[in-house]
């Protein structure tokens, strides 16, 4: 795969980082490119708000990147470590040039109206959404709307659990609930899509053949289970992070044209009352 030239631009028009990750070990990357292909149709509004920062979690295969008509981000962990979603979603947050964050795993994609929705709110604090699945109740339980300041405020993803299977999201949502953050859900009208399940992703050419092992990762769990019981407050997390190289092969922007940033001038002469009631 060949990085591609980076062009420094300002970034302020970004309101929203989508942050996905992929590990692909058989025949092409049709499955990242048939999801960025099916957002590239969205709401121009929208697109030019959004950045997509896909994450290769050191893919063996070799690949081309195709043009997107996006913003969008794409990096390459250059290390092949088993079952490193924690450390693709660091490193995604890292790289995103906004303060509200979705994270979520490839076989999933969400609605436009759940980009609306993220568009439209303010500053999140110490909240966090999850996100229903298309006609059930609830959604699978690693799609965060949440803050990066936040995210990072806790450390991200614990990346011991790096290297087997499971774990990191439980921990990270356990972490994240002992210190305060509150967690509710998008509205109804907000839902994601299990692409595998759609038959979105052709599973024998576009995925992965690793084995879920949890053996490893249920022994972790239980040394951070028994951290956070002994010693409380920002303990349980062994605050590795970014413990891998990377690259940088594609950051670029799309051509701003729908979008126009509002006009708020009583903001500033306003930040007397951020200092006296606080800023979210």
């Amino acid at each position: 795969m060949n990085c591609k030239t980076i062009k420094q631009r300002d970034k302020s028009h970004i309101n929203l980082t989508y942050i996905t990750h992929f590990y692909n070990n058989q025949e092409n990357i049709d499955s990242v490119v048939n999801l960025l292909r099916h957002y590239e149709k969205m709401d121009p509004w929208i697109l030019d708000q959004v950045q997509f920062v896909i994450v290769d979690d050191g893919s063996p295969i070799n690949y081309e990147i195709p043009q997107f008509d996006l913003n969008l981000t794409w990096l390459k962990i250059t290390e092949d470590i088993p079952w490193n979603q924690g450390g693709a979603r660091n490193l995604g947050a890292v790289y995103a040039k906004s303060d509200k964050l979705f994270m979520c795993d490839l076989d999933w994609q969400i609605n436009e109206e759940a980009f609306r929705f993220m568009l439209a709110k303010g500053p999140l604090g110490r909240k966090i959404y999850k996100i229903r699945e298309e006609g059930r109740k609830k959604g699978h339980s690693n799609m965060w709307f949440l803050s990066r300041a936040r995210f990072l405020r806790f450390f991200g993803y614990d990346e011991a659990f790096s290297g087997g299977h499971g774990g990191e999201d439980f921990y990270f949502y356990r972490i994240q609930k002992y210190h305060g953050t509150h967690f509710s859900y998008m509205p109804k009208r907000c839902f994601s899509i299990n692409r595998s399940r759609h038959k979105l992703i052709d599973l024998s050419t576009s995925y992965h053949t690793l084995e879920r092992d949890h053996e490893r990762n249920d022994v972790i769990g239980q040394q951070v289970r028994e951290a956070i019981r002994k010693y409380g407050a920002e303990q349980g997390y062994s605050r590795i992070f970014l413990n891998f190289t990377w690259e940088i092969c594609l950051d670029q922007d799309r051509e701003i044209v729908h979008y126009r940033k509002p006009i708020r001038r009583l903001w500033k002469p306003l930040w007397y009352s951020r200092w006296l009631f606080g800023y979210r």
